[in-house]
């Protein structure tokens, strides 16, 4: 089963987790596997919406990758051959005063056209396009189901986003006087099978859409590692908050679940 989820925010977008986000595992998709979203209660039809219209998103991305890397070999001998077919042609039929670097750079400019002329009929091809209603018709049949437990997640970005950015950057550095991060209470929810699996596609969500953020994390939980603050740390958390690159609630909630 694919395990999908939906972390709503008092101040921000919801979060919309889809283990389809990684285009690098689309051949390992099966169509025929339930999808199933998870969320802390009922969604509206707009969230619904939304949520479709994230996986058709992923999906069609995830294809595009599939067809790509089944086509690469192909596409890489049809381009080379095109590139010494010029370059000799040229070679041969065409005298100019500076050999080899026309032919070069007209060989390339067609080997590289040729190239991006085969990646776009790919994505148009018929076994493209199967593969993409294929998943698409199973994304459509999603079913959606209430787990209270992902309020905790919630809880928790709520609280964080509330807090002053300076003592939230100061938390994040271990440093100042207001003491560690909010706890995130997962006690109760131990058990739950869905935990692993929200985690782990949080966790790829911001690795493969949110580079600087997860970059930060790797930071801030090697620093937490080694239990030392880092005032210039701190400091750079604050500069790209206040700018608006950086979401510190979010960020906080990857160095709880990863502690």
């Amino acid at each position: 089963m694919h395990a999908c989820f939906i972390i709503r925010r008092s101040k921000g977008e919801p979060l919309y987790l889809t283990p389809f986000v990684d285009p690098k595992r689309a051949g390992s998709w099966d169509p025929d596997e339930e999808i199933r979203w998870h969320a802390s209660t009922g969604l509206t039809a707009h969230e619904k919406d939304d949520a479709l219209f994230t996986l058709y998103t992923q999906i069609d991305r995830g294809v595009d990758r599939w067809i790509q890397d089944a086509r690469y070999l192909p596409r890489l001998l049809i381009s080379a051959g095109v590139f010494l077919v010029v370059y000799f042609f040229f070679s041969l039929a065409v005298r100019d005063p500076l050999p080899m670097i026309d032919e070069l750079v007209i060989a390339s400019g067609l080997a590289v056209g040729t190239a991006i002329w085969l990646s776009r009929r790919d994505k148009k091809s018929e076994m493209a396009m199967k593969r993409r209603l294929e998943q698409k018709q199973n994304a459509s049949r999603s079913d959606f189901v209430i787990e209270e437990g992902i309020s905790v997640y919630e809880d928790y970005l709520d609280t964080c986003s509330y807090l002053d950015t300076l003592d939230l950057a100061d938390r994040l550095a271990l440093v100042g006087d207001d003491g560690p991060l909010p706890e995130l209470t997962l006690q109760e929810l131990q058990d739950a099978p869905w935990i692993k699996q929200l985690h782990g596609v949080l966790l790829t969500h911001m690795q493969l859409r949110n580079k600087l953020l997860f970059s930060t994390y790797k930071q801030v939980m090697e620093l937490h590692k080694v239990s030392g603050g880092s005032e210039a740390l701190s400091a750079r958390l604050v500069k790209l908050a206040m700018r608006g690159d950086l979401d510190l609630p979010l960020l906080a909630l990857l160095v709880a679940i990863s502690k």
